[in-house]
């Protein structure tokens, strides 16, 4: 699998993030019709009809929308699912958009900016990664490998995955070959870290969130432009924790005309209503913005990724699926709700 090329842009509120996206989309002719749009904080990102009015649009325009995730590695989902289809190129849309729709997401797991918290504070952006199967001498870079590792709800649940990471890192490294640290400000990564002796992170290049700022699914792709564009590391595993126990392992190299893509591995879909999912995330909105009522602890049961029954499951990605209509419909009910 490849990378034909990446955009990226961060910071700023909602229309200026859109009409970033829209302007780098809108130099192509013809972009791919299978589109991935994934956000580590779900469908809460939906509640601005804005960003749903935008999806709509891409469907109007014939594109086939997967709204699919997997937390902060909603990226590394995106990848998994396009590696079980059969499309030759996709789209994937990182849309993490609103500031504070994406703060309570972490605000509400505890790992946030709220009192006594780890301390994760969202910087919004989007991005945009068009990939595919056919090699070129003119694409970015190759995805050699992609895994989402679980930490199982166990003793043996945190050295285990130190030991899985290890284990993925080892099976396509050389002495070349860079690791970006998964470091940022949370007690979970803290205690992570301390599973690799010294010698294991003596070369580690620095994560991007090391400040506190977290890109949520975007810090993959980000680092992939400071690393591998800018400063031409061309050999390097992008490590990236994710919410619910969850690292994701990318691999990036130089591409290869001899590359046969990476290893087929199994990948747990759950599929889901994302009306369902939405009418979660409106209703818990609707505790805090009309009623006045502590609502995140509503906001934490609507997300999906949490939950403990995922906990230990490798290559677990989430697939939203609209139960009828179609994503101008949801903006309708969007309307008829609010109006």
């Amino acid at each position: 699998m490849f990378i034909k090329n990446l955009w990226v842009d961060s910071g700023g509120q909602v229309d200026r993030l859109l009409d970033a996206l829209r302007g780098h989309l809108d130099q192509y002719d013809l972009l791919p019709e299978l589109i991935y749009v994934v956000s580590a904080g779900e469908a809460n990102v939906l509640q601005d009809s804005r960003i749903v009015e935008f999806i709509a649009d891409l469907e109007d325009g014939g594109h086939n929308i997967r709204f699919v995730g997997s937390a902060c590695t909603s990226f590394h989902a995106a990848v998994l699912s396009f590696s079980k289809c059969t499309e030759a190129e996709a789209l994937i849309l990182n849309l993490e958009l609103g500031k504070e729709r994406q703060q309570e997401c972490l605000d509400s797991l505890g790992i946030g900016v709220g009192p006594d918290q780890d301390g994760l504070d969202v910087l919004v952006g989007a991005a945009a990664t068009w990939i595919c199967r056919e090699y070129c001498e003119t694409h970015l870079c190759q995805i050699s490998s992609c895994d989402i590792l679980s930490q199982a709800p166990s003793l043996s649940g945190a050295p285990d995955l130190v030991k899985s990471i290890k284990q993925v890192i080892s099976t396509n490294s050389s002495d070349d070959t860079r690791v970006v640290s998964f470091d940022i400000r949370s007690k979970w990564a803290k205690g992570l870290l301390k599973g690799f002796s010294y010698s294991d992170k003596a070369s580690w290049l620095p994560s991007i969130e090391e400040d506190g700022w977290h890109y949520l699914s975007i810090k993959p792709l980000s680092e992939l432009i400071s690393y591998y564009i800018e400063e031409k590391v061309t050999d390097l595993w992008l490590l990236t924790l994710g919410g619910g126990g969850r690292v994701g392992c990318l691999k990036i190299d130089i591409p290869s005309p001899n590359f046969q893509g990476f290893l087929s591995r199994l990948v747990n879909v759950e599929k889901l209503v994302l009306e369902d999912a939405y009418i979660d995330f409106s209703s818990a909105q609707h505790l805090g913005d009309t009623l006045g009522q502590d609502y995140l602890s509503h906001i934490r049961e609507a997300l999906r990724y949490p939950k403990r029954i995922y906990r230990g499951r490798h290559n677990q990605i989430f697939d939203w699926v609209l139960g009828a209509g179609s994503w101008r419909t949801l903006l309708e009910y969007q309307g008829a709700r609010h109006g």
